[in-house]
């Protein structure tokens, strides 16, 4: 990984993100390969849940919660730098730049060669400007609504952590507190539909965003003490039990528990970041922790390309067939076919596009010292 001269590398960072790729991979592999193999239709995300008995695969349907994870550790590693010092404002959204958009144009260029799309397309694809995440330019840009909603949060992350150093979590919490009120004035006034506004927008994001700073804020520096793979174990299982649940409950799913849902997901995922930097190296084993860090350090290249390639997968038939049972078959597909395809290809593009700018990025931290205040964003 490309260290960042902004705060210190943390190789359990990249194994969580290397299990938010999954998490959506397999949601994804389940959804599209499993629509057509379980049921013979053209693949697309918007068939009916599948609410299946076994917990497993209630759980990865549910996969999709691995954005909220992205979010969540986004706000947590930011943060863990910048807790109590300023921020040079521009520097900042150049190193996010820097980080961001190398590989979305990439993406995007090629995209524009199969897909007639207007000037205007073009800057709402690249521009944070769209609250509902931006529009899609065939499968190489369709994952390029979430990295449009991290930019967004980028925007204001030097404020929520200049704010926070002086007001402490509290405030962050009470950002926490009105996003959830402009989703429920969204439903009460506009009749908006809260799951639509909680997974695709802003308003459904920004909370996870803000309890991923809280969580850095609230990390101890002893760790967790010997007790840390228990609380790890708990947190995971509570996660699991969650997406399981909330899996089981979709067909009786209210009002109410949507407008809550994207906060308790995003506390879920908090408990899960901060017990597992804690705690991970006396739990996981390190052949796969090393595994699961180097497929972190490519997870973005993977995030944007895996859509592409299950899409050529379905499209070439590249299935394969060791149950006879669809949606198993998908997940075997997915497991064996589009997971060493892309990651051969995240590689690729990881070295050759993302890593020679990732060592531009700028440092963007003022240390307190230097200010005399925590407060500073500094333009």
């Amino acid at each position: 990984m490309t260290a960042s001269t902004n705060r210190t590398y943390l190789p359990e960072v990249d194994q969580l993100r290397a299990l938010a790729a999954l998490l959506v991979l397999f949601f994804h592999g389940f959804k599209l390969i499993g629509t057509q193999l379980a049921l013979g239709r053209p693949a697309g995300l918007m068939t009916p849940p599948v609410r299946p008995g076994n917990p497993l695969l209630a759980i990865i349907e549910e996969g999709h919660s691995g954005v909220a994870l992205f979010i969540v550790l986004s706000g947590f590693i930011l943060a863990r730098g910048a807790i109590g010092n300023g921020i040079r404002y521009g520097s900042f959204l150049t190193a996010r730049a820097y980080r961001i958009y190398p590989m979305m144009l990439v993406c995007l260029f090629a995209a524009i060669c199969a897909h007639q799309v207007p000037l205007s397309g073009v800057a709402e694809l690249l521009l944070p400007v769209n609250p509902l995440g931006g529009v899609s330019a065939g499968h190489l840009t369709a994952m390029f609504w979430a990295v449009t909603i991290e930019i967004q949060c980028y925007l204001v992350f030097p404020f929520l952590i200049g704010f926070s150093n002086v007001r402490g979590v509290r405030f962050l919490l009470q950002v926490v507190a009105v996003v959830f009120v402009m989703r429920l004035l969204l439903v009460l006034t506009d009749g908006a539909d809260a799951y639509e506004i909680g997974y695709w927008s802003i308003m459904g994001r920004l909370d996870q965003f803000c309890l991923g700073i809280a969580a850095a804020r609230l990390y101890p520096p002893e760790g967790l003490g010997r007790r840390g793979p228990i609380w790890l174990l708990s947190s995971l299982a509570l996660a699991a039990l969650s997406l399981y649940l909330y899996n089981r409950l979709q067909p009786a799913r209210t009002t109410g528990l949507d407008l809550l849902w994207p906060t308790f997901e995003g506390a879920m995922w908090a408990a899960v970041i901060v017990t597992y930097v804690a705690a991970a190296r006396s739990v996981v084993p390190r052949v796969v922790a090393n595994a699961l860090t180097r497929f972190g350090e490519v997870s973005y290249s993977f995030y944007l390309l895996h859509f592409a390639v299950i899409f050529a997968v379905i499209r070439e038939g590249l299935f394969v067939h060791p149950t006879g049972n669809g949606y198993w078959d998908a997940l075997a597909t997915t497991f064996a076919v589009v997971l060493p395809a892309t990651g051969a290809l995240a590689v690729l593009t990881y070295n050759t596009i993302e890593a020679p700018f990732l060592g531009l990025r700028p440092k963007y931290i003022i240390r307190q010292s230097a200010v005399g205040r925590s407060d500073v964003v500094a333009l």
